[in-house]
């Protein structure tokens, strides 16, 4: 009687299962990459889950296998967005030389009021983008946003001071009141950026004339 082995290459079967569990996470990073856009140009409301995915270029029916509802959507969009924004003043805060940081952050405000930053459709800054439609959000999306403040306004703060210096909350009062400058501005800027341009170009001229001088 004879016996025969069998050989099973477990192998390509393995592959084939951590490529498909890559293709999920990429679908799932695509989708939100893609709320993320929506949501700043339209707000949470106006974008639907079927429009979501098409803009994504993936089937309706799948936004499920990645999301239980669009409020669990919303909220990890939200953390995505400031996890990009924070990690970009955390990088400025991190900066040794204290001429070169303040460089910095004066670069940052100036380009903060540009007209390029009042023209895009998606506006960068969540704070602008999403500040007035996440009081109408369910209680977890709130949260995710108020912890994303928080985190910036700590780099921020942080940015300004200079290294060693015992000023903390000073500054602390400084980045929210230069902060609520530079969103209120924008945002004021953008309602009115089309239906009189003039006045768009005023606000933020007046802004950026007035924003406090980063000193220790």
């Amino acid at each position: 009687m004879m016996t025969y082995v069998i050989l099973v290459n477990t192998s390509s079967r393995t592959a084939g299962m951590r490529l498909t569990k890559e293709k999920v996470a990429e679908n799932k990073a695509r989708v939100i990459a893609t709320a993320a856009r929506l949501f700043r140009e339209k707000g949470f409301e106006a974008v639907g889950v079927a429009d979501l995915m098409h803009a994504a270029g993936l089937t309706h029916g799948g936004f499920y296998n990645h999301f239980e509802s669009k409020d669990a959507l919303t909220a990890e969009t939200c953390a995505w967005i400031f996890e990009n924004t924070v990690a970009m003043m955390e990088g400025m805060a991190g900066i040794e030389d204290d001429a070169e940081r303040a460089a910095a952050i004066a670069d940052y405000k100036r380009r903060y009021l540009s007209e390029k930053a009042r023209d895009t459709p998606a506006a960068r800054c969540p704070m602008v983008a999403l500040g007035t439609d996440v009081s109408r959000q369910p209680g977890p999306v709130r949260e995710v946003y108020a912890a994303g403040l928080r985190r910036y306004l700590d780099a921020f703060a942080r940015a300004l001071s200079a290294r060693g210096s015992a000023r903390r909350k000073a500054k602390r009062q400084e980045a929210i009141a230069t902060l609520a400058m530079l969103a209120g501005a924008l945002s004021l800027a953008r309602s009115v950026g089309e239906a009189d341009p003039d006045l768009s170009d005023e606000i933020l001229t007046a802004a950026a004339a007035r924003l406090p001088e980063a000193k220790d």
